[in-house]
């Protein structure tokens, strides 16, 4: 049903899936257009997994006047109709998963229903939904190397996807993580840095597949800064490690003149650094031993086999220890 209120179109709606006909509570949300959705509950199975749930609902028993709406009380909700949709259908099926594990925007989904899960004491359902986002920002480096290609794997598996359809959006992830899971926001502001200032979620007609965007709007102008200056302190690090390990002073110790190569390789890495502003990969493609000598073309250089394994060996380390620094190039988020 609609109604017209001052030249707008309001849409009056039941829950479909959660209206029933001898519940004995009706609660009202709308969206930001203004559309009402009404949910037919039943007040002992909310009363039942939160007494905090039910005190909002009845906060002055020595009160009954309230509201009627289809012959039951009405109360109102300022949530929107999506994320109460979520909630309440957990606490009738609690032993079903409030949203399909590995869905790659569950940090966006499910921010709603998460803070009423907060907000009303649920836990269990809090848990629930955490666990799903951990899955997605692991803070072990091998932890983050498999969902690098698992997600690498999802985008190969369908033509039609981008990456935005197979991994997560790290707006989102900060919003969340900033209120509920703190560990994780080094990661996922690592992962902000690695995109373009303007790359946009979901936008990616001219782009290629395994570009990747980020919802702008939900960045605060601090987000922004501590952004760039992580980055700007990454920068540095790099800088200051491929220094002090004085890789442009390579000893080749069979003397097979391996110098000049370990030497390409270091231009190339810094190269690819400030190209693609992904520290995590870069060091991980220059362990392959194939260096890009400013062309498309990638030759295979000559390195004995010592040389080969003290520089995997050497950026293996790297890897582990920028990983191990992520909190220092955020330290205030």
């Amino acid at each position: 049903m609609s109604v017209d209120s001052d030249d707008v179109c309001i849409n009056i709606t039941n829950d479909p899936d959660l209206y029933f006909p001898d519940g004995n509570l009706v609660i009202l949300t709308r969206d930001r257009e203004g559309n009402h959705t009404y949910f037919r509950v039943h007040q002992s199975i909310l009363s039942k997994h939160s007494k905090a749930l039910s005190d909002h609902i009845f906060p002055d028993s020595s009160n009954p006047v309230r509201e009627i709406y289809d012959g039951v009380p009405l109360v109102e909700f300022q949530e929107d109709p999506r994320d109460l949709n979520i909630f309440l259908k957990f606490l009738y099926e609690p032993f079903a998963a409030p949203i399909q594990r590995g869905d790659p925007d569950i940090a966006f989904k499910m921010y709603g229903p998460l803070k009423l899960a907060d907000r009303f004491l649920i836990e269990p359902l809090k848990d629930t939904i955490l666990s799903y986002i951990r899955e997605d920002w692991p803070l072990t480096l091998n932890g983050w190397d498999e969902r690098e290609a698992l997600y690498s794997r999802r985008l190969q598996k369908s033509q039609k996807c981008t990456m935005d359809d197979v991994a997560p959006e790290p707006a989102s992830v900060i919003r969340l993580a900033r209120k509920f899971e703190p560990r994780i926001l080094p990661l996922a502001f690592y992962h902000l840095t690695r995109l373009p200032v303007n790359a946009t979620y979901g936008q990616h007609n001219q782009a290629p597949r395994h570009a990747r965007g980020v919802r702008g709007h939900l960045l605060s102008p601090a987000d922004r800064e501590k952004a760039a200056l992580g980055r700007e302190r990454m920068m540095r690090w790099v800088a200051d490690r491929m220094e002090a390990l004085m890789l442009d002073t390579w000893q080749c110790k069979g003397d097979e003149g391996c110098t000049l190569h370990i030497y390409w390789r270091v231009v190339v890495l810094h190269r690819l650094v400030m190209r693609t502003m992904d520290v995590l990969t870069t060091l991980r493609s220059m362990r392959s031993h194939k260096v890009e000598r400013g062309t498309s073309d990638v030759v295979e250089d000559a390195v004995c086999n010592d040389c080969n394994a003290r520089w995997d060996q050497t950026l293996n380390e790297a890897r582990h220890n920028f990983f191990d620094s992520l909190s220092s190039f955020f330290p205030d988020i």
